[in-house]
């Protein structure tokens, strides 16, 4: 990454992953097609970090599909309905087999089932590359297996505008898989946030709404129940339409931003989230070498 050039890069090597996105930014480049590279970093990590843990995702989706056959689509009410099946004996059953019996797992397996119905129902809950703020016409560059180190590792580098972030992974035989998984939600993480002010979302306004209506809120249906419903409010819709500074383009992506922001505030977890790994894992560190990734040189 040269002084003075706009340009994100993300490539991974690990066991049978090999991938690399990069997209070079220049004056001409939409922001709408950074916001889609950034969207298809997301789905490159997100379901891998279940992966790397050991939950078994294709088993999880396959049972929230069958578990949602019945309801409604199209309604974020219908996500309580799913998550009071998370104590029921099928559930239990269906996670234990899909992780293995392992307790420390099982919490990620719940996530898994969440949002995999959320998907089954057609609720979004990130910005994807469907949303009409794309309005069919991003172009994300292709992944490729272009990765220029040949030792394994995840490198995550970003320069747009004022925007740098730098996150590099070095894998050894003894990095453990919930440090892999880390490093992945980490980035994930920074990519639903970017995708949607990329896009030109007001994301530190509905931040604040977020928080003032989950306040000390905690994980419950019935807390599930009431952000289901404060979403579609007038309030909310208010606060959307304000946060899309007259882009009527991105009221979807500012109202799934929302609501995911305001599951989060809850700690309910539809992905692998840092402090779900540390609670799980206790003691978990993650490595963080400085410099280039092994054998990365540096771009002329």
């Amino acid at each position: 990454m040269a002084p003075g050039d706009d340009s994100i890069d993300f490539f991974a090597r690990y066991k049978d992953w090999i991938t690399a996105r990069s997209i070079s930014i220049t004056e001409r480049t939409n922001p709408r097609d950074v916001a889609a590279y950034m969207v298809a970093v997301r789905e490159d990590v997100d379901r891998r970090a279940f992966e790397v843990l050991g939950v078994d995702t294709g088993g999880l989706e396959s049972y929230a599909e069958r578990l949602v056959k019945p309801l409604r689509k199209n309604d974020y009410a219908e996500l309580v309905n799913v998550y009071k099946q998370l104590g029921s004996k099928d559930t239990d059953a269906e996670i234990s087999k899909a992780t293995s019996g392992r307790e420390e797992l099982k919490p990620f397996a719940k996530a898994c089932i969440l949002r995999s119905a959320m998907k089954a129902l057609g609720v979004a809950f990130y910005v994807s590359k469907n949303d009409k703020a794309f309005a069919g016409k991003s172009n994300a560059p292709k992944a490729t297996n272009a990765v220029p180190f040949t030792s394994e590792g995840i490198s995550f580098m970003a320069k747009y505008h004022d925007w740098v972030s730098i996150k590099k992974m070095s894998i050894t035989e003894n990095t453990k898989p919930e440090e892999v998984a880390a490093h992945l939600s980490s980035i994930r993480i920074t990519a639903d946030r970017k995708a949607a002010l990329i896009l030109g979302v007001n994301t530190a306004n509905l931040d604040v709404y977020a928080a003032g209506i989950t306040g000390n809120m905690r994980k419950s249906a019935a807390n599930l129940e009431r952000i289901s419903g404060i979403i579609l409010s007038a309030d909310a819709k208010n606060e959307i339409e304000g946060a899309c500074n007259g882009n009527a383009a991105l009221k979807d992506a500012a109202q799934t931003y929302l609501f995911s922001t305001m599951l989060q505030n809850i700690k309910l977890d539809l992905e692998v989230s840092p402090d779900t790994l540390m609670d799980m894992f206790p003691g978990l560190k993650i490595p963080k070498p400085k410099g280039r990734m092994p054998g990365q040189k540096k771009k002329k």
